[in-house]
């Protein structure tokens, strides 16, 4: 499979489809308090991470507004609960980074859901792994968990879900410093902060820590204009989501070194890279963890090209925007039909 194969294929992944049939059947309107709506950009088409809504004041007016993200990844919870309450933690929190939130003043519920509680040790362990995981990373950010929900029924006959600790974060926000995930113009560069996980793959919340706060300095003084937290689908698909809205493609430059083929720049595409965040730039961005990826261009494709020892260029993979939306929407479509 060539890279632009893959890039296609990441896209068709059940847990990186797009949901819009789905989303547009529920009024995201109502009470005009909505800040972001659930797909942005001229098309509708990038997909929010976040719930943004204005307080109610009555007839009074406020920017305050409330934002809110969820985390979890039944993967990585299903090799190991501890972790993957760390990272439903970090998902959470890097979402709302990077529509604007600051960090250390997030507050989170859990929602817990595991199989049934039995005679083996390790049904108990499970739920036990994963609040210690939570309470990990409550620790290390210094942020506390206000409510949540256990559900310990998860069982049927022989089937059990996946181990389940779902981490919803939420705190205030100036809605005129919230932005959205759509690229917004031509000639910007795109970044991806990156966070690199300890040896163990639990988080680096030290670097957490400085990405964020570089974020959201750098939202608050209009440098970063659009950001995707990175999920599922990595790299590949925050870049290729956050060109759809308004169908701006991107070209990706690859630079090859003998200790960085070709290879390690598509697994680092797809790698499953929780922490991190892919942003569009005014300027080029000075920060330790400011990886740069490439910059955006007048076609709609997304573009790998590689660049040669002499400065020469040429193309590795092309992909057009409308192949990967149809890609990425397709599936659901049939079930859940999109709005024309």
């Amino acid at each position: 499979m060539d890279l632009r194969e893959k890039l296609i294929s990441n896209l068709q992944r059940n847990n990186v489809l797009s949901q819009k049939g789905l989303i547009e059947m529920f009024d995201s309107t109502i009470g005009r308090s909505t800040v972001l709506m659930p797909f942005g950009g001229k098309t509708q088409r990038s997909e929010t991470q976040v719930s943004v809504q204005k307080l109610p004041v009555g007839n009074h007016f406020t920017n305050t507004a409330s934002i809110m993200a969820y985390g979890y990844n039944p993967d990585i919870s299903s090799w190991s609960p501890y972790h993957g309450a760390q990272y439903a933690v970090v998902e959470a929190i890097t979402k709302i980074v990077a529509a604007g939130g600051r960090y250390n003043k997030i507050r989170f519920s859990f929602q817990e859901y595991f199989e049934k509680m039995t005679e083996n040790p390790f049904s108990w362990g499970k739920p036990t792994a994963a609040l210690l995981g939570a309470l990990q990373m409550q620790h290390d950010f210094c942020l506390p968990a206000i409510g949540g929900k256990d559900s310990m029924s998860g069982t049927f006959g022989d089937i059990n879900v996946p181990p389940m600790l779902m981490a919803f974060g939420i705190t205030t926000v100036d809605a005129g410093n919230v932005i959205s995930t759509d690229f917004k113009r031509l000639g910007n560069y795109v970044y991806l902060i990156k966070h690199t996980h300890n040896h163990d793959y639990t988080p680096n919340v030290e670097q957490l820590k400085q990405n964020y706060d570089f974020i959201a300095d750098s939202i608050e003084n209009k440098s970063i204009i659009s950001a995707f937290a990175v999920g599922f689908g990595g790299v590949a698909e925050a870049i290729c989501k956050m060109s759809f809205g308004n169908e701006l493609g991107v070209e990706l430059m690859f630079s090859e070194r003998d200790d960085y083929p070709l290879e390690k720049f598509e697994e680092e595409l797809f790698y499953l890279s929780y922490g991190s965040v892919v942003v569009e730039s005014t300027a080029m961005l000075n920060f330790p963890n400011a990886v740069y990826l490439g910059h955006i261009v007048d076609d709609k494709s997304i573009m790998v090209v590689s660049k040669q020892p002499d400065n020469a260029t040429h193309l590795i993979a092309s992909c057009s925007l409308d192949e990967l939306y149809e890609a990425n929407t397709e599936k659901f479509a049939q079930i859940y039909p999109t709005k024309k």
